[in-house]
């Protein structure tokens, strides 16, 4: 195959770095030091001499997080906070050192597989960890240093980052040197040290730890544009891949390369090793594409190589299109298309009499359509990356049908009515809800609704034409009524009334209108001096019923507590209890034997004692009765006596 190179000059703008590492384009990383994310990253063994810990690193300590404060030397603790890694990942993690005093080996570790004659760039982003005041404003500036060794100890580069300055906050600075391999020197010893003056500070922090190849600039184009492919499947632009080389190998050679997984792994392209490579046509799926470059004898080797930018390519199926479909408009209606996708980016409808619609709404609508309107319509929706969908529509015009309705009564619940609708142009009919309904397929049902129902109603001519309309009927809800449960008092005390009254538009009020605070609610509040029945009437103003109903409020002069009682199980007088108050709780109720004994305790009004201990029956005779109670002001009544069970 006959491989040809463009080279030309670029001019390129770095990061902010100590110095310029690499002019070029740089490889993969063949020594790659990130700490990694989250919790329990530990480092390889013998790559530093610094002492690990888990929290704030003391003198001659380190530590991986992504999520530090409060740390500096002895008790000066005004480090600057860290928060995530040097690329802003605030998950990332990064390796904090406190060299204070301490020379030592932050980083080490052995690059293989290198090829002779090639340069390289070991390097890694550093920031101060301590701010101006630190050690009382004076502290030791850290200070490291990047060398690269042969395995049997000869130094091949080696280049100080100088003082660190310090900073209000984190200032992440990429450190380095670069180096050229001698022949026969497949491996070297990358490490970072630090040998700092003695005394307070030398804190810093280190991450994205790198060894890789440099070499020229390299880059790629895609279709003369650096911009990701995405694309339809049934684009027709060429999709030709071009690769760019400035000068600096003796004898380059590339190599494509592809990634299905977002670039974390690459393969070779077998035989896509000139400066041109024609992506194949594919129907879907995702893939990135790079170069990568070396001199001719090295391109086998991947710690040999450098990378060009990568171009991502997506390619998304075509919308399936549907077949021709008939539609049937009714004569002078307004007549909705077919909806369009609402992803489309553009629709276009085109149709007879010049019809076109293109606004960017899911319904086009043909008003009041006519025996003009027939025809053959067609849809263009585009979509994004190019993609575009046509699909035709033959439209055909039939006579119209019309229905209209009685507005409807409202009615009591329980209540029938007719509804009443006319039609022309016939056809069969649907209502809905079919709820409450005789019959819901004909034009004139008779309906008992459980509620107010809004009905539909749908006419269907011969041509499958069709017309609506809607009516209401409201349900009024009918009277119900109760006085509530009677009430007991002591004479001089207030009861509250428990009505209950509901239906729509309801009137009522009590009777008599004496010794009640309100006639026209339905919890009054009554004291008669004497037992009184009120009375409360009520009336539905739309005629949904109407009654009355009684309450007995009766009134004693002291309270009631019987003198005796026979339990023998006939239903009659078989437990001794007091007629409950209503504005009274038991506080405690008390039955004691002859003897002091208890016997019996409560604090429920409605309980009675049944005339047995421990499920024993008590013998017949007198016994002994305390009642405590207090009402709804918090008086307390007491009352005690006697009482004779009988057997």
């Amino acid at each position: 195959m006959k491989s040809y190179f463009l080279f030309c000059c670029f001019v390129i703008i770095a990061p902010l770095v100590k110095a310029q590492l690499c002019s070029g384009t740089l490889g993969d990383p063949i020594i790659n030091m990130n700490f990694g994310a989250g919790g329990n990253f530990s480092m390889p063994g013998k790559t530093t001499t610094f002492e690990r810990t888990g929290g704030c690193p003391g003198k001659g300590q380190y530590v991986i997080s992504s999520f530090l404060f409060g740390c500096g030397s002895n008790d000066d603790k005004s480090w600057i906070k860290m928060i995530g890694d040097h690329t802003g990942d605030l998950n990332g993690n990064y390796m904090l050192i406190n060299a204070e005093s301490t020379p030592g080996t932050v980083f080490t570790d052995t690059a293989n597989d290198l090829c002779d004659n090639t340069n390289y760039v070991f390097s890694g982003w550093i920031s101060n960890a301590m701010q101006h005041f630190t050690c009382g404003g004076n502290p030791v500036l850290a200070n490291v240093t990047f060398t690269i060794k042969t395995l049997d100890g000869t130094i091949l580069a080696s280049a100080s980052t100088g003082d660190i300055p310090v900073a209000d906050d984190r200032l992440w600075v990429q450190y380095g040197v670069a180096f050229n391999t001698p022949a026969n020197t497949p491996s070297v010893i990358a490490s970072i040290t630090t040998n700092p003056s003695p005394g307070c500070g030398s804190g810093f922090v280190i991450d994205d730890i790198t060894l890789q190849s440099c070499g020229p600039l390299a880059a790629i184009t895609l279709d003369g544009s650096t911009e990701p492919g995405y694309v339809c499947a049934d684009y027709s632009n060429p999709f030709i891949l071009q690769g760019n080389i400035s000068a600096g190998f003796a004898n380059p050679a590339v190599q494509w390369q592809a990634s299905t997984d977002s670039g974390k792994t690459w393969q070779d392209i077998a035989g896509a090793q000139s400066a041109l490579y024609a992506i194949p046509r594919r129907t879907s799926g995702h893939i990135e594409y790079r170069m990568v470059a070396a001199e001719n004898a090295n391109i086998g080797s991947i710690n040999c190589r450098i990378a060009s930018n990568v171009i991502p390519t997506e390619i998304y199926p075509v919308p399936p299109h549907d077949p021709p479909q008939n539609i049937i408009g009714c004569l002078q209606k307004d007549l909705l298309l077919p909806a369009t996708d609402p992803s489309a980016l553009e629709v276009l409808w085109r149709g007879p009499n010049s019809y076109v619609y293109s606004v960017a709404d899911p319904r086009a609508t043909i008003p009041s359509v006519g025996y003009k309107d027939t025809g053959l319509y067609t849809l263009k929706q585009t979509f994004y990356y190019g993609c575009t969908k046509f699909d035709s529509f033959y439209l055909k015009i039939y006579p119209g049908t019309t229905i209209s309705a009685q507005p409807a009564k409202a009615v009591c619940e329980g209540q029938s009515q007719q509804l009443l609708v006319s039609a022309s142009g016939g056809g069969s009919f649907k209502w809905y809800p079919s709820a409450g309904l005789s019959d819901d397929a004909v034009p004139n049902p008779v309906a008992t609704p459980g509620d107010t129902t809004e009905y539909k109603i749908v006419v269907t001519n011969s041509y499958g034409c069709k017309d609506s309309t809607y009516l209401t009927i409201n349900v009024y809800r009918n009277l119900e009524l109760s006085a509530g449960i009677d009430k007991v008092i002591l004479e001089g005390d207030t009861a509250v009334l428990d009505a209950r009254v509901k239906g729509t538009l309801v009137n009522f009020s009590w009777a008599p209108n004496t010794f009640i605070d309100n006639i026209n609610t339905v919890k009054p509040k009554v004291n008669p001096v004497k037992s009184t029945e009120y009375t409360i009437t009520a009336s539905s103003a739309v005629g949904c019923g109407s009654g009355t109903d009684k309450v007995m409020v009766t009134v004693y002069k002291d309270i009631r507590v019987p003198n005796a009682f026979t339990p023998n199980g006939d239903g009659k007088n078989d437990k001794f209890r007091i007629i409950p108050l209503d504005t009274y709780r038991v506080q405690q109720f008390l039955i004691f034997n002859r003897w002091g004994k208890l016997l019996f305790r409560t604090n429920d009004k409605y309980k009675g004692w049944d005339g047995t201990y421990n499920g024993m029956l008590q013998p017949a005779g007198v016994y002994v009765y305390r009642l405590e109670l207090v009402n709804v002001q918090e008086k307390s009544l007491v009352k005690q006596g006697t009482l004779t069970l009988l057997r």
